[in-house]
């Protein structure tokens, strides 16, 4: 399952889009700070910005080393590549539910995309690569975990002004001088997405530890946690969101609507607060008001193709084919250039019979991505169970 920037919702109501910045910033909010009612000697956020990106001291000697230095930027990216990759492309696991800092992902040689992203882009920083953490749209998937439902975002890091190198598997070129590296790379590795600056992976980051201390019922370290993400980053929405699921535990129900309504201002295209809105004016009998939400769920659900990718995934997992064909291909006719939609519709053919189709969808990714690893191992499947 997916574990990467976190929103969380206490149920999920059909599925739900990646956030994205609106078109005009939503005004800032005086957010109704409510320390008292978390209090706890104890609970403090102990991570700052510079122990987030600190690598360990070992791997700073080694990338700070004179002779790697002296090298060009393609063959410093190519020396990155090799240290987290190694030569099986093995050597970092993808590890959901747990972020941590960079030098703690060197060590346990793991960690989920935002811990890896920034790690590599730590690294590619010490190295003097032109580096940028991003944050890609990608389908919408929910992990439940301890009642609570995470639904996830994606980052992953853009190497720019590089000469073309060989990419290996994780990495996609976005052009002939820019490289992606993913550590999910069948969800972002060839998408240009939307610049993140340290503060913003820093929110993120504060963000996903005050879900798992929520998921594990210590509100108040949760709370100092949503807290500080707001404050590193008051312009991510998700965290909006999250302290109000923590205020509506609590009964203070007008303070979480607040930031509930300021996440939705601040994301145009998310569902989750939404959602969470609908629940709580439901709760206080609000019953036209949640009725105004719903029709906006369902305006926003039609046009999304991030709506129709998710239900078709979750359609296909569990084995309903012919209803993942067509929420797959209610996304196709909103797309272009969609290489999950193409994927996931040539595993929902095969699966469902239709090898033509399943083939022609080959054909397809074949045109948008090449002839590489990913549709090889695709292909071989479908060929091998007709």
């Amino acid at each position: 399952m997916l574990a990467r920037a976190l929103w969380l919702a206490t149920l999920v109501v059909g599925m739900a889009a990646c956030a994205s910045a609106p078109s005009t910033p939503a005004p800032p909010l005086q957010v109704a700070w409510q320390d008292q009612a978390f209090a706890d000697a104890g609970a403090v956020v102990s991570v700052t910005r510079e122990d987030l990106f600190r690598l360990d001291p070992d791997l700073a000697g080694k990338l700070a080393d004179p002779s790697v230095q002296r090298l060009g930027a393609a063959k410093r990216l190519q020396r990155l590549i090799a240290m987290l990759y190694g030569q099986q492309v093995k050597r970092f696991d993808y590890a959901a539910g747990h972020s941590t800092v960079a030098a703690e992902t060197w060590q346990l040689r793991r960690g989920d995309c935002l811990s890896l992203t920034v790690l590599a882009y730590a690294m590619g920083r010490a190295l003097k690569l032109d580096a940028q953490m991003q944050e890609v749209p990608v389908a919408a998937v929910f992990d439940r975990r301890d009642q609570l439902d995470f639904l996830s975002q994606h980052v992953n890091v853009l190497f720019r002004h590089t000469s073309p190198i060989e990419a290996p598997y994780g990495a996609g070129s976005v052009r002939s001088d820019h490289i992606v590296l993913d550590f999910e790379p069948e969800l972002g590795a060839r998408f240009l997405g939307e610049a993140l600056s340290d503060q913003a992976i820093l929110a993120r980051y504060y963000n996903n530890v005050a879900a798992e201390h929520l998921g594990k019922g210590r509100q108040a370290l949760a709370y100092v946690h949503f807290k500080a993400a707001i404050l590193a980053d008051p312009s991510y929405a998700a965290s909006y969101s999250n302290l109000a699921l923590l205020y509506r535990g609590k009964g203070l129900l007008t303070e979480a609507e607040q930031l509930l309504r300021h996440a939705v201002a601040l994301s145009s295209q998310s569902y989750v607060p939404l959602h969470a809105l609908r629940q709580l004016l439901r709760e206080q009998g609000r019953v036209a008001e949640a009725g105004e939400i719903d029709h906006l769920l369902q305006a926003k659900r039609d046009i999304d193709p991030y709506h129709w990718i998710g239900l078709g995934l979750q359609r296909l997992q569990a084995g309903e084919y012919r209803a993942a064909i067509r929420a797959l291909e209610r996304a196709q006719s909103l797309t272009t250039g969609f290489e999950e939609v193409h994927r996931y519709l040539a595993l929902a053919y095969w699966r469902a019979g239709e090898q033509a189709h399943a083939q022609q969808q080959l054909a397809v990714l074949n045109a948008l991505t090449g002839d590489g690893p990913e549709l090889s191992r695709l292909r071989k499947k479908i060929r091998a169970n007709p």
